[in-house]
């Protein structure tokens, strides 16, 4: 550990002499969200892959958009096959059915069960509300500067891995 790190990593506070390693703090954080998704699946009773998968459904689902398996694939980056698998444990838990497009019925959607809209919510209302907690300690200045680099950071890990078409 470094003398501008302390056991929770990185300092926010660091002076123009001992500036905070931006990188490094977002690494920290993404470690943190990725043990507390483990935590919550494992509450569940479903691995993280199910976990992104059920949240990206829900999300999917809260702003009127139809969810279809390949979707799912794309967003996880996985095998179709993995997807299936996937989506039979979601399908066996509760928290997912698989049904004809209402659109093209050769086609399949997947939506959120109202158990796991019901199950998932309480929990993830208890993490959302204690992150928007800390954000209210940002200033309006703070909060745009941490947002757009936010934006660019999803902008530049959505174009990771991804092949261009041509």
């Amino acid at each position: 550990m470094t003398s501008s790190e302390d056991a929770e990593g990185p300092r926010a506070d660091a002076t123009a002499g001992d500036t905070p390693n931006v990188l490094e703090a977002l690494q920290v954080y993404r470690a943190a969200e990725a043990a507390m998704r483990r935590r919550t699946g494992a509450a569940m009773g479903l691995g993280e892959s199910d976990i992104l998968a059920l949240r990206f459904i829900l999300d999917a689902h809260a702003l009127g958009r139809v969810t279809a398996p390949k979707d799912i694939t794309e967003y996880l980056g996985i095998s179709s096959a993995s997807t299936s698998v996937l989506l039979t444990r979601l399908e066996r838990g509760g928290f997912v059915e698989r049904r004809p497009s209402a659109v093209d019925r050769r086609s399949i959607e997947v939506v959120p069960t109202a158990a796991a809209e019901g199950d998932t919510g309480p929990m993830l209302a208890v993490a959302n509300a204690q992150m928007a907690d800390a954000t209210h300690e940002l200033t309006p200045e703070e909060a745009v500067v941490v947002t757009s680099f936010l934006a660019r950071m999803r902008e530049t890990v959505d174009r990771i891995g991804h092949r261009t078409k041509g």
